[in-house]
């Protein structure tokens, strides 16, 4: 009987991306045990650098979670994460937010056009939109990459910064507003390495305060262990 319950909980996708149980319960993707653990992540929320912010800490339970929105196909997983973090509501991030300055852009770091023709859409602006949503801001793709190049989660941070140095450049609007804050968007910060090459792009003149949101922050020890679930997730999608 259980056998054909699992059976049916994976054929109707009643398994929780969690645990793994079956349940009819799913909200939909979390039972109301791991639903209730993302929330308790959600507090973890930690500013990494002095203009970062992210959402989750890396955990076994957010790590599947952002791997189902990577690789499986589940881009709503974006908003699901934002919708149950601290950026809404009164949670820590919201309160960050709040201070400072009005309108929001929220700047997706770009995927490259092999990457996005693997996965049909970018992580990075599925997050940007769902964080313009509940906080009243608006997508902007300012930024665009120049070439491919091999994923950090292998790299050392000095490997890290060489390997995304120069990798995108700015595409911005013919009059660019003149007051307002610029979230640059990821998944992961991990050294910082990617975003702060994005921040960079946009040259010394950009006249706008910017910041860095992502929905998970991972700590850089851990990098090697996660290179290796992207890979095998990669070769079994």
């Amino acid at each position: 009987m259980e056998f054909i319950r699992r059976c049916s909980g994976f054929l109707f996708g009643m398994e929780c991306l969690g645990c793994g149980s079956v349940s009819e319960r799913l909200d939909p993707w979390l039972c109301p045990a791991c639903r209730e653990e993302l929330l308790r992540e959600s507090r973890e929320y930690s500013f990494p650098g002095p203009d970062a912010m992210s959402l989750f800490p890396m955990r076994p339970l957010t790590r599947r979670l952002i791997h189902a929105l990577k690789y499986k196909g589940l881009s709503g997983m974006a908003s699901y994460l934002v919708r149950h973090s601290s950026a809404v509501g009164e949670g820590g991030v919201a309160q960050s937010i709040a201070l400072l300055a009005r309108p929001y852009y929220f700047v997706p770091v770009p995927l490259h056009s092999s990457r996005y023709r693997e996965r049909g859409y970018n992580q990075a602006q599925r997050i940007a939109a769902a964080l313009a949503t509940v906080t009243g801001g608006r997508v902007c793709n300012w930024l665009a990459r120049r070439e491919f190049r091999v994923s950090q989660t292998k790299l050392s941070r000095e490997e890290r910064e060489w390997n995304v140095a120069g990798a995108f450049e700015r595409r911005l609007p013919r009059e660019l507003p003149r007051r307002g804050t610029v979230f640059v968007v990821d998944d992961v910060f991990t050294t910082g390495a990617t975003t702060s090459s994005c921040i960079s792009a946009f040259g010394r003149d950009f006249p706008l305060d910017t910041k860095v949101c992502t929905l998970l922050y991972d700590e850089p020890v851990t990098a090697t262990m996660d290179f290796v679930a992207d890979c095998k997730m990669e070769w079994n999608v």
